[in-house]
């Protein structure tokens, strides 16, 4: 297996170290990173030709934010790749708007890759640990599932810690050929960790375990030494969507998890990068990417804490060409008071009028109230 220097040294580095040393390792990681897509991927190279762009050009942290950002819905409609299909480890998906999907190819190395920073991130967090946890995981299924970015995310997350019992909650029924949620299934599991002596940790969609408590008006207690880690946001179920101080406080309340212990994550296929919030609830940037508001008029860059488009870059993944993401998501990036180190990413919904239906839109049809 091939190993990137730069990019092998960034991530022996700390995430949240953005002393001057951590962000030139960044910069030279990003660098060898964007010169392998432009040797190897021909649409890359002659998007940046034309753009007038080069990765030679990066000489300093400031010149990051002149890397041309391809937009999120080109890996939607075309499957782009900078290795022999043969060299492939794991294909993701994640489907998007009118059943589009995009695919994130990994070869060995990168796949090796995103699985070290995820750990290294989650460590630096504190939520990583050796002792016993039973899990609950409102996902697919990765037994069946494998290819789904979500199951994909959430049997890693398992892997941060010993592990003793994982249920998974979304599940394929043979008869109808689909996945349903077994909420029946659900409720059974949460009474029979609430009676172990080993604690929980809960993963996956917020929507889907706030309506089951709402639905069964559940009281538990998993017990202090429990976590509570969402993704996938309220997609769907805006109208429900309550603020994320009651939510926590709700789940303590209902089911005995600290609030100290609930973090929230936002990811995506595309990009990989896990950003993870603190013990006060905040994303934070770790130095694995980086993180631009752009002006959806004109693409032009915007000021520290100015809403606008986000564009994440990012320097793990030499199989999939897509360093330099534009999304069709709105945020900012602000500040935390937490003690951890860089810049934190704050969600402002997504741009445009369609309805965008991904995994977390399908996974909440599945929950019949």
């Amino acid at each position: 297996m091939i190993t990137h220097t730069f990019t092998n040294h960034l991530l022996e580095s700390d995430p949240f170290d953005y002393s001057q040393k951590n962000k030139e390792i960044f910069l030279n990681s990003f660098k060898e990173n964007a010169l392998h897509h432009y040797h190897k991927h021909e649409f890359t190279r002659k998007l940046w030709d034309k753009l007038g762009f080069h990765p030679d050009m990066l000489k300093s942290e400031a010149d990051l934010a002149s890397v041309p950002g391809t937009m999120v819905h080109l890996y939607k409609e075309h499957e782009l790749c900078s290795v022999p299909k043969e060299e492939l480890a794991l294909v993701l998906t994640s489907s998007g708007t009118g059943g589009q999907k995009s695919q994130q190819f990994l070869d060995q190395e990168s796949l090796a890759n995103v699985k070290r920073l995820a750990l290294t991130i989650h460590q630096s967090l504190g939520m990583a640990d050796s002792r016993q946890y039973n899990y609950l995981c409102f996902t697919y299924d990765p037994a069946v599932a494998n290819d789904l970015g979500t199951a994909f995310t959430d049997e890693l997350l398992t892997n941060f810690t010993g592990k003793n019992e994982v249920y998974y909650a979304i599940q394929w029924n043979e008869k109808i050929q689909d996945f349903e949620l077994n909420e029946k299934g659900v409720l059974e599991t949460l009474k029979r960790f609430e009676a172990s002596d080993i604690p929980t940790r809960i993963l996956g969609f917020p929507a889907l375990l706030f309506e089951i408590i709402e639905k069964n008006n559940l009281h538990l207690n998993l017990g202090k030494d429990s976590w509570l880690q969402t993704g996938g946001g309220w997609k769907g179920k805006a109208d429900k969507e309550i603020p994320k101080h009651e939510f926590r406080k709700m789940i303590h309340d209902r089911l005995g998890i600290p609030v100290e212990h609930q973090r929230d994550l936002f990811g995506m296929v595309e990009h990989g990068i896990p950003y993870v919030d603190c013990a006060q609830g905040n994303l934070h940037i770790p130095n694995y990417a980086r993180v631009y508001t752009r002006s959806p008029r004109d693409l032009s860059l915007l000021p520290k804490g100015e809403r606008g488009l986000l564009h994440f870059l990012c320097s793990y993944n030499f199989s999939y060409p897509a360093p330099s993401l534009l999304t069709t998501d709105y945020g900012r990036v602000g500040t935390c008071t937490c003690g951890i180190k860089g810049d934190t990413l704050i969600l402002e919904g997504r741009a445009g009028v369609s309805k965008h239906k991904g995994c977390a839109l399908k996974a909440l049809e599945l929950l019949k109230v």
